[in-house]
């Protein structure tokens, strides 16, 4: 369903009218995606990153985060142990970390392939073209990259040295390989304007994307955006339905990132209001010892919720959804990789 920047900047503003967003954006989960939802099994297997965004916690000049690494054999270990618990894709994601080298990520998606019955989503950043097209030639499903802001300045004052057009090329590129391509973006950015979600919006309307993600800004202390206040909930869940009704059937995830702004019950609100049918449940490992954990936590927003499978299905039977049982490939039938 089409819509004007006048109708997503009215939805966006007047909060009287939610409830028929809501109701708008329900049906058309209903309708195009059915009442199954899906679980995406996450790795966060590096917190080391070379890019320096204001916003996150990974960003490179900060010298207080404890960073770490997982090996190749750990990685496919845990990604085997989350695929016998019949979570059927596995999403490989870290900073943007080049110390994993074009032959390890094959490698490992190779090793993953080769003895489980899964999708690979990857969630690496911008890396070479080659390095693309050998994940997809080694059996890469997915790709997941979000442009954060469709405003191109306020993306360049955000992410120092990186370019707005180089991230929307890249995810041209990886449409043409035959990925199915994910982005996304963050409510709430200092700086940020309705203008810059209605853009945002009809960025997901015109690109159709396979799936998005999307999340709210939460400053982190140990950032320069430590002293801004955090993105609005109920803004946030308004750009969820409107992205569910632009989109159709687009798969929409609640990050994790909305249940620390708003524990408990944000995701929850995604699913029956914002047309989210999509939960993307933190993986890693846990250790004996908090001082121990934390070398597996991935901390680009503050004191990040950790959603376990656990929790993010007692957040689906509570919203009344069956877990789907496939692998929840793109419901965008022209593209779609059986």
């Amino acid at each position: 369903m089409a819509l004007t920047k006048e109708e997503i900047i009215y939805y966006l503003t007047h909060k009287e009218a939610e409830e028929d967003l809501f109701r708008q954006a329900d049906a058309m989960r209903r309708q195009y995606c059915g009442e199954v939802a899906h679980l995406r099994g996450v790795i966060h297997f590096s917190n080391y990153c070379r890019c320096n965004d204001l916003y996150c916690g990974l960003r490179r000049d900060n010298k207080e985060m404890k960073r770490m690494r997982m090996d190749e054999d750990m990685i496919v270990d845990l990604a085997l142990k989350i695929a016998s618990q019949g979570i059927k894709t596995i999403v490989l994601q870290s900073g943007e970390d080049l110390f994993y080298t074009r032959e390890m990520i094959c490698r490992i998606i190779k090793r993953i392939k080769e003895k489980a019955d899964v999708a690979i989503t990857l969630s690496l950043g911008e890396r070479p073209y080659d390095d693309f097209k050998a994940f997809k030639n080694a059996g890469a499903d997915r790709y997941l990259m979000k442009h954060e802001t469709m405003n191109e300045k306020l993306y360049e004052k955000m992410r120092p040295d990186r370019k707005l057009k180089d991230r929307l090329n890249a995810l041209e590129f990886l449409r043409k390989l035959g990925f199915q391509v994910g982005t996304g973006n963050i409510v709430g950015l200092p700086g940020q304007t309705i203008e810059d979600l209605a853009a945002d919006i009809l960025f997901f309307q015109d690109f159709q994307p396979d799936m998005i993600n999307i999340g709210p800004f939460i400053p982190h202390k140990q950032t320069p955006l430590k002293d801004y206040p955090p993105g609005d909930f109920d803004l946030m869940l308004r750009v969820f339905a409107l992205t569910r009704i632009v989109t159709l059937n687009t798969h929409l995830a609640a990050a994790n990132t909305v249940a620390t702004l708003r524990p408990i019950e944000g995701q929850y609100l995604c699913f029956v209001k914002g047309g989210a049918n999509v939960l993307m449940p933190n993986c890693n490992p846990f250790a004996e010892s908090r001082e121990k954990r934390v070398e597996f936590e991935f901390q680009c927003a503050p004191k990040k919720r950790y959603v376990s499978v656990e929790e993010a299905k007692e957040v689906l039977k509570r919203a009344g959804r069956e877990i789907a049982k496939d692998k929840g490939h793109s419901l965008k039938m022209e593209r779609q990789i059986c």
